[in-house]
């Protein structure tokens, strides 16, 4: 495996150009795991079928009233009108990538120019079989204080979302630059491949890949993966992976809006603990933002979601945030109490009346800065979390 260092830019512009890849790779892993091959299919009612306890406040049976500053900004910006149908990935990656970078370029423009400052970027890109027939490579951005004092030490690794279907380093660029500044620490982000030109079994080993590698950079300090939406379902299929291996080096999950099971086509494919409680995966919870699933049956990872885990004792220490009107509302409770059930330290930051990822869509709303603002004090909690770590057995 080679990390390839491809240039250095001190943000005084902020705005980077990103270089696109459409690799193939196998999956990195070590020693003994949890997940099945990829002839085997997970099975869809793992952990037990009773005795499962959840906070009935957090079993919504239809999503609350949207927030009036949300209505208003799906009026303002006609997000309500039928839009048009793209059938070409690569033009929806590339839109979805364009617009973005416009955002970005606005807001780093005006109100949020401070996240140019005293911040440096390196673009890389991760090799993982330089040389053979598998051969490509992973878009990383770091992004590093510069002339931090004290030395930074931590390092968080950032995985963004898009049902793995579209999104690159542009989409989160901000809150990775938000996490560096306000936290003084390291932040590595990461791409990976989409489908449908590759599969989610394809994002997962890129994921994996990025993770171990940026890991073992780590020498003191904490290490914190993040995810947001799907990016959330790798950052939490990691923490597994790791946690079967019996590894403490993650510090702590944060994970946003994330997807956690497929609970598609009635929540046939659910846990049988999780299918009375599991209630969002419903037209109730649709918005413009989303309305309808990324993840299926025919999509998704052959390795088992991070609600499909039999066991998750001993993992590390989660926050987790969700928005109320949202299809994978339930993904991100469910998870949240099965991990509190285990023994896990996890703390649940609800937001009623708003969208999937409203604070990527609308940031400039005062309540995407306050999800942002709440997302960096989370953030702050599992970095300076010092408690003995459960050893797993």
């Amino acid at each position: 495996m080679r990390l390839v260092r491809t240039w250095l830019c001190a943000t005084a512009s902020g705005l980077h150009t990103s270089v696109f890849s459409q690799p193939m790779c196998q999956l990195v892993t070590r020693g003994q795991t949890s997940f099945p091959t990829s002839t085997e299919q997970p099975p869809p009612n793992l952990g037990p079928s009773s005795n499962f306890k959840m906070d009935p406040n957090l079993i919504l049976k239809k999503a609350p009233p949207l927030h009036p500053a949300w209505l208003a900004h799906e009026k303002a910006f006609n997000l309500l009108t039928a839009k048009p149908v793209i059938t070409d990935p690569n033009v929806s990656q590339k839109l979805y990538s364009d617009t973005c970078k416009a955002v970005n370029a606005e807001l780093l423009a005006d109100r949020d120019k401070y996240l140019t400052e005293h911040i440096a970027t390196l673009e890389m890109r991760l090799e993982p079989n330089p040389g053979s027939a598998n051969a490509h490579s992973i878009p990383i951005r770091k992004y590093f204080p510069i002339s931090s004092s004290p030395v930074t030490k931590n390092i968080v690794i950032y995985f963004h979302g898009g049902g793995l279907y579209v999104g690159d380093l542009d989409s989160e660029d901000l809150t990775c630059r938000r996490i560096c500044k306000a936290l003084n620490c390291t932040v590595y982000s990461s791409s990976y491949r989409k489908m449908p030109q590759f599969t989610a079994d394809d994002a997962l080993s890129d994921a994996l890949c990025t993770f171990k590698e940026v890991a073992s950079l780590k020498k003191e300090g904490k290490l914190v993966v993040i995810g947001s939406s799907s990016g959330g379902q790798l950052a939490g299929q990691i923490s597994l992976h790791y946690r079967t291996l019996k590894s403490d080096l993650i510090d702590g999950v944060l994970l946003r809006g994330p997807v956690t099971c497929n609970a598609t086509e009635g929540g046939k494919y659910l846990p049988d603990r999780f299918k009375d409680v599991h209630t969002s995966m419903s037209k109730a919870f649709h918005t413009s933002l989303l309305s309808g699933a990324a993840l299926n049956n025919e999509n998704r990872t052959t390795t088992v979601l991070p609600l499909e885990a039999e066991d998750l004792s001993g993992m590390p220490s989660h926050w987790i945030q969700v928005s109320t009107n949202d299809i994978y509302y339930s993904d991100g409770v469910c998870y949240a109490e099965a991990l509190r059930e285990a023994g896990v330290e996890v703390n649940l930051d609800v937001v009623e009346g708003w969208p999937h990822t409203f604070w990527l869509k609308a940031p400039y709303l005062e309540r995407a800065v306050q999800a942002e603002s709440d997302m960096i004090e989370g953030l702050r909690q599992l970095l300076e979390r010092d408690v003995q770590k459960v050893k797993v057995v």
